[in-house]
């Protein structure tokens, strides 16, 4: 693996960084262990889940959604409040799918509230979520190793998908569901694992799974992927605090001592991979192509 040293980092991401820890905004906190950033083509804005109360999963009501402007300019910090712990996100021009506890919510981006929810009973710990072209919602259970599907029709959730692993991020590449994995969890009370976690490809109408690469197939703790404009996947590894570009060649480092990065997301507009941390309690933007520049 190529890696890139975490000086290099600071100089070419210094100015897109948006860092707000400890930070309040009209008397409201911005960040408290932010779990996905995602970009939003339509209005131009970035979105912030915050688990709230460090990394909590307790149904307290202490979560929320920040929303910034493109340059990373905090907009509303607690734009929608009163979640649990709310982690991964997707979007459609008009709706915002956020991932809680509970299930699953859809959110009126214009009216800025909560219009529905798909609770999931028997999710153990909802984590991702990803849409497909006919509007079926993905999601991600850390916990019990499935992965469900809210199909469009009847928004009625069912099982899609059982692992031998954990899957964490999900992320829809045409007819491909690309999932990322933590590993085989050994402790949930500790995250440690067996072994390590790798990237799947699964296909949509088989189901039929298999590993985006041989050598090496296990490569960390995966926290979360979206894919650039340069045809690779970016993909955050929690415990080795790096971010990672993979393609069908391998895997390269390209910033690393980061703080438990989290969910990323890309932005074709501005060229821009852009990812929290969960210890860091701040969010970073990744100009793509700045390593090479």
């Amino acid at each position: 693996m190529k890696t890139f040293p975490i000086l290099l980092f600071l100089s070419f991401i210094a100015a897109a960084a948006c860092t707000q820890k400890n930070k309040k905004v009209d008397t409201e906190v911005v960040y408290d262990a932010p779990d996905q950033v995602l970009w939003h083509a339509k209005s131009k804005t970035w979105f912030v889940s915050n688990l709230g109360g460090g990394i909590s999963l307790q149904k307290d009501g202490y979560g929320w959604i920040t929303r910034l402007d493109q340059s990373g300019e905090v907009l509303d910090a607690q734009w929608i409040k009163g979640l649990d712990a709310p982690s991964g996100m997707i979007s459609t021009d008009e709706k915002l799918f956020v991932c809680d506890r509970a299930g699953v919510y859809q959110i009126d981006i214009a009216q800025g509230k909560i219009e529905a929810e798909f609770p999931l009973l028997e999710g153990e710990f909802i984590n991702d979520v990803c849409i497909s072209k006919e509007g079926d919602l993905y999601v991600s259970d850390f916990f019990a190793n499935k992965i469900y599907r809210i199909p469009a029709t009847t928004r009625q959730p069912e099982v899609f998908l059982e692992l031998d692993e954990s899957p964490d991020g999900l992320y829809m590449d045409q007819d491909t569901l690309v999932v990322v994995t933590w590993g085989v969890l050994s402790d949930k009370a500790t995250f440690e694992t067996s072994r390590m976690g790798k990237v799947l490809l699964v296909d949509l109408e088989t189901k039929e799974l298999r590993p985006l690469l041989n050598d090496p197939v296990e490569i960390g703790n995966l926290e979360g992927i979206t894919k650039a404009g340069d045809g690779a996947y970016y993909v955050t590894d929690w415990m080795n605090g790096t971010l990672l570009k993979i393609t069908s060649a391998g895997v390269e480092t390209v910033l690393s001592g980061l703080k438990n990065p989290t969910d990323p997301d890309y932005s074709p507009e501005l060229n821009v991979v852009a990812f929290p941390e969960h210890n860091g309690n701040r969010v970073i933007f990744y100009h793509v192509g700045a390593d090479k520049q």
